[in-house]
């Protein structure tokens, strides 16, 4: 179960940047009601010259503290899509028992009022059955949620699916002539996070003077490739240049984006034939992954992160992609790029523009 807690039998191999890069790592407990997650430097390569080599070429990790005291969430206005099963079930049932109020969105209906009778379904939830890939389905989550509780305070995106058959040839019978494929891998997971993100700047403008969150569930197959889920693993990259994009951009409204790249995930939908195989290699739990996908509602400053998160653990990847440039772009060229995008990023220029 990769990212949206989808199941499928893909697997793949590791990226190069961990066995050169050192990251943050927060750890993940089995849901104690508080925990602070403590960072930590972790070095991946195991030669010893190339390890020397690391520890000359970065600078040190510092060690900090992400406060994850839930108990801040409380009476914020969250909207989740994806909520019926899975992460975004957990993320709600973790939201609510702190506090929160839910504006809840999927396509699972049956599910998502499974979900809603185990909560009680007080005057703190909202449920809307969601077809995510459409905008008037979008629109009518947010418009709902801003009519019962007059604000929004953090939108988590995470609704996704993994069924894809491109290269599978379909014929069509009137024509012989090969049809085209499915895109709805595609609108499922990148184009609804357009919509959601497009609504949510549109109505966290309706109450100024706060800061406000987006959090996209995003994948690691974000990072690392995942054939043969050729349409999964482009959007999911998309959505990382989404974040990256916005990033820069979303702060100046006080709006933080950021993004988590869940591994395997185990749920109860999950064949025990893949479980099996998995072994003994880092998995999470739907409820550790919760945590994760909240970290940005409770400490407001994050902006622009990916978690990539692990065994329930959350290592931080994109400052050290960052620092680490220099190594896999040559010295000059990571300057030349850092200036480049200090001249154009603050000022909205696009390339093509004169």
């Amino acid at each position: 179960m990769w990212g949206d807690g989808q199941s499928t039998t893909t697997f793949w191999s590791g990226s190069r940047i961990d066995q050169i890069c050192t990251n943050r790592v927060f750890s993940v407990p089995d849901l104690p009601a508080h925990h602070r997650y403590k960072s930590r430097p972790e070095t991946s390569s195991h030669h010893p010259r190339e390890r020397r080599r690391i520890q000359h070429t970065l600078p040190k990790m510092t060690t900090y503290e992400v406060p994850v005291d839930f108990r801040n969430i409380k009476d914020k206005t969250i909207l989740i899509t994806g909520c019926s099963t899975g992460i975004g079930r957990a993320t709600a049932k973790l939201a609510y028992e702190h506090g929160a109020k839910l504006a809840l969105a999927d396509w699972n209906e049956v599910e998502a009022k499974n979900l809603l009778a185990e909560l009680r379904n007080t005057d703190r939830l909202l449920f809307y059955k969601t077809d995510v890939s459409k905008w008037d389905n979008i629109l009518q989550v947010f418009q709902g949620a801003w009519k019962k509780f007059g604000k929004i305070d953090a939108v988590i995106s995470n609704a996704g699916i993994n069924q894809e058959n491109l290269l599978d040839e379909e014929i069509d019978e009137a024509t012989g002539m090969l049809k085209a494929p499915s895109l709805k891998n595609l609108e499922v997971n990148l184009v609804a996070h357009i919509y959601v993100v497009k609504c949510a700047v549109h109505y966290f403008a309706k109450a100024p003077g706060k800061r406000s969150q987006i959090i996209m569930t995003g994948s690691a197959a974000s990072y690392i490739d995942t054939s043969p889920l050729y349409q999964y693993c482009a959007a999911k990259a998309g959505l990382l240049g989404l974040m990256r994009a916005f990033r820069t951009r979303l702060i100046s409204k006080n709006i933080t984006i950021n993004m988590i790249a869940p591994w395997m995930t185990i749920s109860p939908m999950l064949p025990q034939a893949i479980v099996d195989m998995w072994g003994t290699l880092p998995a999470n739990s739907p409820a550790g992954v919760a945590h994760a996908l909240l970290l940005p509602v409770v400490d407001e400053s994050i902006n622009g992160k990916v978690f990539f998160v692990a065994g329930n653990k959350i290592t931080e990847l994109e400052d050290k992609i960052h620092e680490c440039q220099h190594i896999w772009m040559g010295a000059q060229l990571s300057e030349d790029v850092d200036e480049g995008q200090r001249r154009l990023v603050p000022a909205g220029i696009h390339p093509e523009q004169k």
